[in-house]
């Protein structure tokens, strides 16, 4: 599309120009993420073929239903992981300050993590990670979670556990803040509660960057409790809401607002609709879109369909919309900025520098490549 081309052209130079360097805090959780492969056929000790899509992995294991069966598992690797570090440290490599209080370790922060800490800068550990094995495949992923520790997250524990004062400090300096993994945290709409309140005190009128992560197995009424919320912090700051395709979905469910969608760019427009909050915005496989009170935008991504690592694709698409934001760059350049550090990242499993993103889309503008 032409005028994806033009606004990537627009995108680099406005980013490439960026000096903002706000602070910005994020919270709340921590994951240790197990890469996997299940295997299809192996071939000797060092051979195998996997099983890269997930009809194929759901037909193997519906294949034993009365029966039985054994899937070989491969260990790829284990990283830190859990949507606030992962969006962090993707910050962080874009060149912002960055300050994260979480889930890394009770009582003293785990070495898997200390790569992220050591660039943080500032860091409060609560609670020991959850932990997720991650099968990744050509067509998506499927995630197995253990989020024992993160369960027991709440304001009580944050406030013990930080301290008042301490918080109260952090958001204040901190014109940029993101609160991630509403999913995992069931007593995530308590802290929201808590952290309206020191909002509402705020000079500074902050920007808030909410992803809620896949809410299916959350009761509607909590959903429903958590979006309105949202609508009441957008009073005290402005409230950016991140959202997949199928968790916007389930948001417009929950909202009864329109959910028949011609793309996604309708979708968030509908549930905008409703929430009237700063932003929403809504990424899937190969475009993103925001609806503003000002403007909707959509653009299409640099999509590839065969991803090196997507475990983490939607925290990086959110660093980069939120870090683009934060450089002061307009929303449908964000949205440029967010696909883009995602697309680097499924291609070269790690999160890009600022001018590692700038190279990738100046690579992807001359190769006029899925623009």
């Amino acid at each position: 599309m032409k005028m994806n081309k033009e606004l990537l052209s627009r995108t680099i130079e406005r980013f490439s120009n960026s000096t903002n360097n706000k602070e910005v805090l994020i919270g709340f959780d921590g994951f240790i993420d197990n890469i996997l492969k299940p295997v299809k056929e192996r071939k000797n000790t060092n051979n195998y073929t996997p099983i890269d899509d997930i009809i194929t992995f759901s037909d193997r294991i519906r294949s034993a239903s009365g029966k039985s069966t054994n899937i070989e598992i491969v260990k790829i690797k284990s990283s830190f992981g859990g949507n606030g570090p992962i969006m962090a440290n993707s910050l962080i490599e874009l060149g912002n300050t960055t300050n994260f209080i979480g889930s890394l370790g009770e009582n003293n922060i785990l070495p898997i993590f200390k790569p992220f800490t050591e660039k943080c800068n500032s860091v409060i550990s609560f609670s020991d990670p959850g932990a997720t094995d991650a099968f990744e495949m050509n067509d998506g992923k499927v995630m197995f979670n253990y989020p024992q520790t993160i369960l027991d997250i709440s304001w009580e524990l944050i406030l013990e556990k930080v301290g008042v004062d301490i918080l109260r400090k952090k958001i204040n300096r901190s014109t940029y803040l993101a609160f991630v993994n509403w999913t995992m945290i069931p007593m995530m709409n308590a802290i929201f509660e808590g952290l309206i309140e020191i909002l509402s005190f705020t000079e500074e009128r902050k920007t808030v960057y909410i992803d809620l992560t896949d809410p299916k197995k959350r009761l509607r009424k909590d959903l429903k409790d958590c979006l309105y919320l949202l609508i009441k912090m957008n009073k005290y700051a402005d409230v950016l809401l991140g959202l997949n395709e199928s968790e916007a979905i389930q948001v417009a469910e929950v909202l009864k607002t329109q959910v028949k969608y011609s793309d996604i760019k309708e979708l968030a427009e509908n549930i905008h609709s409703v929430m009237k909050i700063k932003a929403v915005v809504i990424h899937s496989i190969k475009q993103a879109a925001v609806a503003a009170e000002e403007r909707s935008f959509m653009v299409n991504g640099p999509y590839t369909p065969n991803p090196k690592l997507s475990t983490g694709a939607g925290d990086i698409f959110n660093a980069g919309f939120f870090g683009g934001y934060m450089a002061k760059l307009k929303l449908d350049e964000c949205l440029i900025s967010g696909v883009y550090n995602s697309g680097y990242y499924v291609r070269n499993k790690l999160p890009a520098t600022k001018q590692e993103l700038i190279g990738f889309m100046k690579i992807m503008y001359q190769s006029s490549k899925n623009i």
